[in-house]
């Protein structure tokens, strides 16, 4: 069941791997794809001491786009993170291969997203300065 998400894992040389700290704050660190194992859907990562984990919910996430956010590539792995003996391991639950269409429905939704991310912290829309937007953006032309 694992080889299909090594396979799109190996795309990238590196996953970014997100899990919860002692304090229950997320933190996130840079881990071979290389190391995911096909057969078993374990990834060993050496996870420094001062991030103090914590076994519970994780997940594998590995991204592209150039410069002008075009050619949006990514891939999801949700998972655990386990602590066996010294080491830490991913341990994966369930992977969804990624669809040609995800860019465009993660396009689609971000309006959405956005409000319920506010509306769950109580939070306004931010203002934004559109004048230092155009600003910064008219400089960054002259500078070309």
């Amino acid at each position: 069941m694992w080889t299909e998400a090594a396979k799109a894992l190996s795309r990238y040389e590196e996953a970014v791997l997100t899990a919860i700290d002692a304090q229950g704050y997320p933190f996130s660190i840079r881990v071979r794809t290389a190391d995911y194992d096909a057969t078993t859907g374990l990834l060993s990562a050496e996870l420094p001491a001062a991030v103090a984990p914590v076994a519970g919910p994780a997940n594998l996430l590995c991204h592209f786009h150039d410069e002008k956010m075009w050619n949006i590539r990514s891939v999801h792995v949700r998972g655990r993170l386990e602590h066996r003996g010294d080491a830490w391991d991913f341990v994966s639950t369930a992977f969804t291969a990624p669809s040609r269409l995800a860019p465009i429905a993660m396009i689609r939704n971000a309006n959405a997203s956005a409000r319920r991310y506010l509306a769950r912290r109580g939070l306004s829309r931010p203002a934004v300065d559109w004048a230092a937007v155009k600003e910064i953006s008219r400089r960054a032309r002259q500078q070309r």
